[in-house]
């Protein structure tokens, strides 16, 4: 049973980690899209986008942080000799992911030259 629900706890900790390279900063680029809008002001847009992402990475580093904890006491509970957490290899993993799919959408599907679409 522990090691059931320390698996479902690693899928948790690594959707935590892998929304860092993509809603997390989509949402904030729209919130400040948004405060840019209404507002008038770029600059408090790019402020309020930059300082979300901030708090945002800040809050998921310690939401995973405590998750990797949980993590390590039911593998320890299982039976394993879990000494460290995954929460560094699950960083880089998706690090690695994230750029390598940049890196296709780049090559592959958008391209380095400028467009020449028509305006």
């Amino acid at each position: 049973m522990d090691e059931a629900i320390a698996g479902a706890v690693l899928a948790l900790e690594s959707v935590v980690v892998l929304s860092v390279w993509g809603p997390q900063p989509v949402a904030w680029l729209w919130l400040g899209s948004q405060v840019d809008y209404r507002t008038g002001s770029v600059s408090l847009g790019l402020l309020v986008a930059f300082a979300g992402l901030l708090a945002g990475l800040m809050a998921t580093l310690v939401v995973a942080a405590g998750l990797d904890d949980v993590w390590r006491l039911l593998r320890r509970a299982a039976g394993h000799d879990q000494g460290e957490g995954v929460l560094v290899r699950l960083f880089t993993a998706a690090a690695v992911v994230a750029a390598v799919a940049f890196i296709a959408w780049f090559l592959v599907l958008e391209g380095p030259a400028p467009s020449f679409a028509p305006r």
